[in-house]
């Protein structure tokens, strides 16, 4: 997200209509980020409401030590990650948890036994259990690329981290997720 630091200074001045042009430039990037990160259009836009409530609330506070941009990615990816974590309908913690939802339908249109198709079951059931157990940065990093399926680059531009920090929670999250799934 490129975000012009003189319209960041102008809204932390209190400039009437700066902030209005703020979430104008960058609406169509949070919810897009929103959108990619939670799966569902209407919870993608709650978590775009709650982006800019954190914003005005931030703003002031915010130091320009990194890119607005930058900053404005990370809240939105914290907020996406609070509402994964606390969702508490199963189609929320299937997103969250490996595309359990993506699993059952495979499960169910292959020609397998039903004991394998409920062994599978099982073994999904337990990942997405597992998934809520991990650290928070651990959990990100898995949703984001095991779910969402962004590249370790994107991954790493979006959580601002190295691509090395992201390929090594990726594999101690998977080993974590070996462990608590016994698998």
């Amino acid at each position: 997200m490129q975000v012009d630091p003189a319209l960041v200074r102008a809204v932390q001045r209190g400039e009437k209509g700066a902030m209005d042009d703020l979430i104008r430039g960058t609406y169509t990037d949070v919810y897009a980020l929103s959108r990619r990160l939670l799966g569902d259009p209407s919870d993608a836009a709650d978590a775009t409401q709650e982006v800019y409530v954190r914003v005005v609330k931030s703003v002031l506070g915010f130091r320009g030590e990194a890119a607005f941009g930058t900053w404005l990615h990370r809240v939105t990816v914290n907020v996406c990650m609070t509402m994964l974590r606390t969702r508490g309908d199963a189609r929320a913690r299937g997103q969250s948890a490996g595309m359990v939802d993506a699993v059952f339908d495979e499960i169910e249109s292959q020609d397998r036994s039903p004991e394998d198709r409920v062994a599978d079951a099982d073994l999904a059931r337990r990942t997405a259990r597992a998934l809520t157990q991990l650290p928070d940065d651990a959990r990100e990093v898995v949703v984001l690329r095991d779910v969402q399926g962004l590249s370790t680059k994107e991954t790493a531009e979006l959580l601002g981290v190295s691509e090395g920090a992201v390929k090594v929670r990726l594999h101690r999250a998977h080993a974590r997720l070996r462990e608590l799934v016994g698998a």
